[in-house]
């Protein structure tokens, strides 16, 4: 019997090493390099509604915003002078901001103007999260949790007391969680109607959450704390191996890829869904406050002193053989129709820069999937068009030498 749990613990501790490795064999090379914000305000949330438009939010009535991916953040100013905690989009077009002293700013024309919303309260708000069918929920200081049933326009109180909530996620049109110091996690299963409590098994102030769907989730806060839970919440366990600092922000490319923003400036990559995390390069700024990816190879992290890094790496490129190919060639996907994940396999005949763009039927890009030197080979590359309507889309491969545009269909 103790020969056999030797070897159980030894399986297990090989496996853990085995998916470490794994990680980290992604890992390592991955850049995260610093953008010019423009501003020494601290920036307290990110969101992009694709790989070039973001918009960044932040202390001072900081509103920050790029079309071209980060290459140029411009400032919205004459907004508010009160700091800003979090952002949030509803379509391209819809959008809200929140902050101190109950601000809430919407947006109807994608984010180009911001109009004041009256909230009911004056009471700072520090998350705000859209579900479906016009539901909308923001919480903050004081216990205070809104709802909206018209995607911002109006506003009524739920609760009051004494928790600060610092995080909400929202799936459906029913189902909503908040988060907040000491641990607490708050469900809502009737739209935001009242709220019950859930059972997190910690004490450590909770300050990001992100639900893949209406079981499936994870919440992160001080004290390395990193939960997850598979039943909506009825349950949450820890699952923060490898993470060494607190967490502030959590997003989940798909159901095995996600990352965490730290609170000592690291960001920490899963790809066995939070089973093992390994970190990943960045170190720019002191503590890290959100993170936010619109496509599975390239995010964006924002964090204090007006810092915002992003990911320049290429994630999910597999090379299949060093055997060099006759010419450069572009394979169609696999399998086509495809839901949500498919790859794409491509011949380099020649050392370079290789780029591959996924454009949707209006010619707006919509992923980034490879943007890097790649060395003479055959290649395998991963997407998940997670996030996107059912349609054709086209991607194209580009080298010095060589470009080739094939079509897809995505069917949900």
């Amino acid at each position: 019997m103790k020969n056999n749990n030797l070897k159980s613990i030894f399986t297990r501790v090989m496996f853990a090493a085995a998916a470490l490795a794994l990680i980290s064999r992604f890992a390592i090379g991955q850049t995260w390099v610093q953008q010019v914000s423009g501003t020494t305000n601290d920036l307290n949330a990110v969101y992009f509604l694709n790989v070039q438009t973001g918009f960044v939010v932040g202390n001072a009535g900081t509103i920050l915003y790029t079309f071209n991916g980060g290459q140029a953040w411009l400032s919205i100013n004459g907004v508010t002078a009160d700091d800003m905690h979090d952002v949030a989009f509803q379509s391209a077009t819809n959008g809200l901001i929140v902050g101190d002293n109950g601000k809430i700013f919407r947006s109807t024309n994608g984010g180009t103007i911001w109009v004041s919303v009256a909230s009911g309260t004056t009471n700072n708000l520090e998350t705000v999260s859209f579900g479906d069918g016009g539901m909308v929920y923001a919480a903050g200081r004081n216990g205070t949790i809104l709802r909206s049933t018209n995607s911002g326009v109006s506003w009524s109180i739920v609760t009051t007391g004494t928790t600060r909530f610092r995080g909400s996620a929202a799936k459906t049109s029913t189902k909503a969680w908040i988060i907040g110091d000491g641990g607490v996690i708050t469900a809502s299963n009737n739209s935001g109607t009242s709220f019950t409590p859930q059972s997190s098994s910690t004490g450590s102030d909770l300050h990001g959450i992100f639900m893949l769907n209406d079981l499936t989730g994870y919440a992160g806060g001080q004290n390395s704390t990193l939960l997850f839970t598979i039943n909506g919440g009825t349950n949450w366990a820890s699952r923060n191996s490898g993470i060494n600092q607190g967490v502030n922000g959590i997003y989940f490319s798909n159901a095995n890829t996600g990352w965490a923003a730290g609170s000592n400036s690291g960001v920490f990559i899963t790809l066995n869904a939070g089973t093992t995390w390994a970190a990943e390069t960045g170190g720019l700024a002191s503590e890290l406050k959100d993170i936010n990816f619109p496509d599975i190879n390239r995010g964006w992290a924002v964090g204090v002193s007006g810092k915002i890094i992003y990911r320049a790496g290429t994630l999910g490129i597999i090379k299949q053989s060093g055997i060099t190919p006759d010419k450069f060639s572009l394979s169609q996907n696999y399998p086509n129709p495809f839901n949500p994940t498919t790859n794409i396999k491509f011949d380099v005949a020649e050392n370079g820069f290789v780029s591959m763009k996924v454009f949707d039927i209006t010619g707006k890009q919509v992923a980034d999937l490879v943007n890097d030197n790649l060395s003479i080979g055959t290649y395998k590359v991963d997407w998940s068009a997670n996030g996107l309507s059912s349609g054709i889309y086209f991607y194209t491969l580009k080298t010095d030498k060589f470009s080739e545009t094939k079509r897809m269909m995505l069917i949900k």
